[in-house]
């Protein structure tokens, strides 16, 4: 049986082709949201279009957008948003965009062009954050974060954010202000936020797509309303990384439309657990470690094999929190060398891109395998289960899906 999987968002996106055994019982794990159309161009047009009375007779206006890291297709979504400026009397020098990077690596040209498309670039200025410098003070939250923000986003009297509403490991879901914070956030306010308040509620919230009673969540959106974002523009997307449904107006509106919508449409039903799971990293392919956790929660007890797909030149993240910097040199919370789950037997990273330095994102114990070469991952699968036949899961982009019973 061959199976076709969308991969490499950002480059050339020629997909990965499995060949299958087909002897094997395989269950390709569809999210719901695979079932909707697509959204079409004109949709996307009157959804940024409707935002004319918030940007009327605004003098400076700042447009923050997420990285490379996360799936948001700005470039479908940024044109309109051009010809409401133009239509608004907004002049190009009025506008700058900023990266939310919150802590990962600034982006370059080539980067910006692809998120952004090559007119942006060309016309307006285009900025990094800078986690380090150039952050304005704004108080505490609640829980005591210190609201530390980007000073040129601050200085503008229109701030519009972009971004997709994805599930989120610990605070529920991305997108929201989350281009706030942590996107826009001194790293200061960013290393307590992820650190001391996610462990003090570990227990509380890490779960991917716990947004209900997560403090983490509620802290993001006092950072984000006290920080003034006016505009949020962020979308739901299947496992392809288009769009199927968007959302254009206040941020705090923008809770009650997604949340009601964005826990059924991730969804993924699974009966029963796996011999073999296959997972795919399509949207967040630089925090790969997100299909892991995924794959080893659907594997048997009794044990079994992780492929996991991340062939992407970029390789993973570089974070300057949780990042590694020398040998024995960590950023300010190390992620540390992971430890890979005892039912995992083998985990089989396919990837042309192997980075030693970057490998703790995935553990370097006895029982990981990196290989170039797909059919030679399957085929030594394939001897483990000769004469048998194994229950496979595949997941088409384990980096966003909620799988559960």
């Amino acid at each position: 049986m061959e199976i076709r999987l969308r991969h490499n968002l950002w480059g050339n996106r020629k997909g990965i082709r499995l060949n299958l055994s087909d002897s094997w019982r395989i269950s390709v794990l569809n999210m719901e949201g695979d079932k909707k159309p697509l959204l079409k161009r004109d949709e996307i047009r009157a959804g940024v279009l409707s935002l004319a009375p918030l940007v009327k007779n605004k003098k400076e206006v700042c447009v923050a957008f997420d990285d490379l890291s996360r799936p948001t297709k700005a470039f479908k979504i940024v044109p309109f948003l051009i010809d409401l400026f133009e239509k608004s009397g907004i002049r190009d020098e009025q506008v700058r965009f900023i990266c939310g990077l919150g802590t990962h690596a600034a982006l370059d040209n080539r980067a910006f062009r692809k998120k952004l498309g090559d007119e942006v670039l060309e016309r307006f200025y285009v900025f990094n954050h800078n986690p380090y410098e150039n952050c304005e003070f704004l108080g505490k939250t609640k829980l005591g974060t210190p609201i530390m923000i980007n000073k040129e986003y601050l200085s503008c009297d229109l701030r519009i954010g972009i971004g997709s509403f994805t599930p989120h490991s610990f605070c529920g879901y991305g997108g929201g202000y989350k281009i706030v914070m942590p996107a826009l956030s001194h790293i200061d306010s960013i290393e307590y936020h992820h650190g001391t308040l996610l462990q003090r509620y570990r227990q509380t919230c890490f779960s991917l797509g716990k947004h209900q009673d997560n403090p983490l969540l509620d802290d993001i959106i006092e950072c984000g309303r006290t920080a003034g974002l006016d505009i949020k523009i962020d979308c739901l997307i299947n496992t392809d990384a288009e769009i199927t449904d968007m959302y254009a107006g206040r941020p705090d509106n923008l809770y009650e439309y997604m949340l009601k919508h964005a826990p059924s449409h991730y969804s993924t039903p699974v009966s029963g657990k796996a011999d073999i799971v296959i997972v795919n990293s399509l949207s967040k392919a630089n925090e790969a470690v997100i299909s892991l956790f995924i794959a080893e929660s659907l594997l048997k007890d009794t044990g079994g094999f992780i492929v996991l797909l991340c062939d992407v030149p970029e390789g993973q993240i570089i974070h300057y929190l949780f990042g590694r910097f020398g040998k024995n040199t960590w950023g300010r919370l190390p992620f540390g060398m992971r430890k890979k789950a005892d039912k995992a037997k083998g985990i089989f990273i396919y990837s042309h891109h192997r980075d030693t330095a970057n490998e703790f994102w995935f553990g370097r114990e006895e029982g990981i395998y990196w290989y170039k070469d797909m059919k030679q991952i399957l085929d030594i699968i394939e001897d483990e289960y000769r004469g048998k036949i194994p229950e496979v899961f595949i997941v088409p982009d384990a980096t966003i899906q909620k799988v559960s019973e």
